[in-house]
């Protein structure tokens, strides 16, 4: 996201005037700025506006592009030239990206402290760290999965991108000055890198499309298309020239494609991702005097944006983000147009008074900014550790939170394999009992491992095969757009291992409240019901005329479990636990699911195991445990103390 100096002359008459050991900077292009702006102006949109515009966050690849070329451009002329200076090209780098940065961190951390809760505040001193580290990207990989938040709930979501051009500052300058040393050809050896990254993007994508898109391995191809187009630019730019009013187009037009047929489901990067990083790249390619370039991309307006774009990327998903936390969801709209408003005042004036001013410093401001991003990196660690802690430090809001990181799976079990699929298993009794099913089967683990740590003698072996957020019949049409591909592998392990000769019997359990009722979370317009629970009806006959068989009703869910919805008052002002009702009635929709889900389940030949006969008499559900503590992680799932005492319904499934 970070600007860098742009460039409209050639690289040659400027490298000529410069002394040694100082880096060489072609003259300012006001098109690429204008190229800026559009990246920055989608995201913005995207971010405020995710319904009218979901396709926007192609923003950011217009930046990788753009990136590329222009650091690309700086390290391959002075290298080229013997003007290359690590220190100086690092240095120009800290004075361009520091002050911005260190700026939005420290605010969003104060901020922070008015605002959130105890649990939140720790991951934003984590988020902190890593973003004042530059490796957002890898923290924000490592926490993505079932249960990880919304992504409005992170006030530094956005630095992943941030971290990703600055592992490219890093590494590109050290692999290029080793190619210069051995002779080899720039162009080559960014051909090669391009390709084999964007054949990891391909490849990635598929099986896990949350590590294509933070990996710096599968994103570095769009940094390189910029690569690529610098040293055409500095070796072969009579290929740039001619008719350069088509390519210019031609790659807006990609560039708007991208954005109009792109939204959050699809698998991206990817193939997709061709089409802004190319139309970038064509843009670039047509040169400052193209008709769009020069019109629209170096209009002044555009201009301006362009020139606060990297603290107008960093100030507005900051404020958005605390928007939508302080009221628990997506903001009005004319809210989020004043918070957009502001992000364009406060950029103006990042830009006005501390980037220009720190970008004209020398060493000592270079310094000043290294130890600022080191204090803020210490300040997120004392975050992170709870020994600096936010203002809303109450011990009862504390005992409500606690809840919510309370979940266990797979602990107590094992990494193995059976019929060669991978599984979790614990070793018991002779008997294999196989647990099929989502997160809502994932949360009994630790009632199981209490059983089998107690006297395994008594119990059978265990074996899981789960995968959160896909329903466990095979030919299922349910979809999850986090796995993508991997729902449907698992159905297929799942009707590879039910009916195993090494298993015994099979317990099968999910979220079916959220599949297959319309107020479900999960639930899809796409989703025919009838025929999903003829399916289900199919593997259950397909097993019992072999094996005994275990259905496991859905358990209650809905906001009253919630625990953030345990607290009033305001985030602003202060909060405080509301008084709860012990019992929460089951919804009527959840009920004659129940009733129907346990009619076909029996005929078919299963056994029933009930939840919401054992915790909820007479359709009253808990939503606290006996010690006054909430007896569910979220709207969905139990918290795994709460299991480990209460889950006794499991047990007959587990017996010899």
């Amino acid at each position: 996201m970070a600007n860098t100096t742009t460039l409209t002359t050639p690289f040659h008459a400027i490298a000529a005037t410069t002394p040694a050991q100082q880096l060489a900077h072609p003259a300012y292009r006001p098109d690429i700025d204008g190229l800026r702006a559009l990246g920055v102006l989608l995201v913005v949109a995207f971010h405020a506006f995710p319904r009218t515009l979901p396709g926007g966050f192609a923003g950011v690849d217009i930046f990788f592009v753009v990136s590329g070329y222009l650091i690309s451009t700086i390290i391959f002329g002075n290298l080229e030239r013997d003007t290359f200076s690590f220190a100086e090209f690092y240095s120009r780098r800290i004075r361009r990206i520091f002050p911005a940065l260190a700026l939005v961190l420290a605010t969003g951390w104060i901020l922070g402290w008015v605002v959130l809760l105890v649990d939140e505040y720790k991951q934003l001193g984590l988020h902190i760290v890593s973003g004042a580290g530059f490796v957002s990207n890898f923290v924000l990989w490592h926490e993505a999965g079932y249960f990880d938040g919304d992504a409005y709930t992170k006030p530094f979501l956005h630095l992943w991108s941030l971290g990703i051009e600055e592992q490219f500052y890093i590494v590109w300058p050290l692999l290029l000055a080793v190619v210069w040393r051995q002779r080899h050809n720039f162009l080559g050896i960014t051909i090669l890198v391009a390709v084999g990254s964007f054949a990891a993007n391909i490849l990635i994508v598929r099986v896990d499309p949350v590590a294509a898109f933070y990996s710096p391995w599968s994103r570095f191809w769009e940094l390189m298309a910029g690569g690529i187009l610098a040293y055409l630019g500095l070796h072969r730019s009579k290929y740039l020239v001619a008719r350069s009013n088509w390519p210019s187009a031609v790659g807006l037009v990609l560039i708007v494609l991208g954005v109009a047929l792109l939204n959050k489901k699809a698998t991206f990067p990817g193939w997709w991702a061709l089409l802004p990083t190319m139309g970038t790249f064509l843009v670039i390619a047509a040169g400052p005097n193209a008709w769009l370039n020069r019109k629209f991309l170096s209009s002044r307006g555009m201009v301006w944006i362009g020139l606060i774009s990297y603290p107008l990327y960093l100030w507005h998903w900051l404020l958005l983000s605390l928007a939508w936390i302080v009221k628990g969801r997506m903001p009005p709209s004319g809210t989020r147009m004043l918070l957009v408003v502001l992000s364009f005042v406060l950029s103006y004036l990042t830009y006005r008074f501390i980037e220009k001013q720190a970008r004209a410093g020398g060493r000592v401001t270079t310094i000043v900014l290294v130890a600022i991003m080191v204090i803020l990196m210490l300040t997120g660690f004392a975050t992170y550790s709870e020994l600096l802690r936010p203002r809303h430090d109450n011990r009862a809001i504390e005992l409500i939170l606690e809840a919510l990181d309370d979940w266990e799976y797979p602990a107590g079990l094992n990494k193995t394999s059976l019929a060669g699929v991978p599984v979790k298993a614990r070793e018991a009794g002779e008997k294999k009992v196989l647990f099929v099913g989502d997160s809502h089967i994932e949360q009994y683990s630790p009632r199981v491992v209490r059983l089998l740590d107690g006297d395994s003698r008594k119990y059978s072996s265990v074996v899981f095969l789960t995968s959160p957020g896909c329903a466990p019949v095979p030919g299922s049409a349910q979809v999850n757009s986090y796995h993508v591909e991997r729902c449907q592998d698992f159905r297929e392990r799942v009707g590879k291992l039910v009916l195993n000769p090494e298993i015994s019997s099979v317990v099968i359990g999910a979220a079916w409240n959220l599949y297959l009722l319309k107020s479900g979370a999960n639930y899809s317009e796409d989703i025919d019901i009838d025929k999903e629970i003829g399916k289900l009806e199919n593997l259950i006959k397909s097993i019992s005329t072999r094996k005994r068989v275990y259905f496991i009703l859905d358990n209650a869910s809905g906001g009253q479990f919630e625990p953030r919805n345990f607290f009033e008052g305001s985030r602003l002002t202060d909060l405080k636990v509301k008084p709860l009702p012990e019992r929460v009635p089951l919804a009527s929709d959840q009920e004659q699911l129940r009733i129907r889900l346990s009619k076909i389940a029996t005929e078919a030949g299963a056994i029933l195991i009930d939840p919401v006969a054992h915790l909820c008499p007479k359709l009253d559900c808990r939503a606290f445990a006996a010690d006054g503590k909430p007896a569910y992680r979220d709207f969905n799932h139990f918290r795994a103390s709460y299991v480990r005492e209460s889950a006794n319904f499991i047990d007959v499934a587990l017996e010899k």
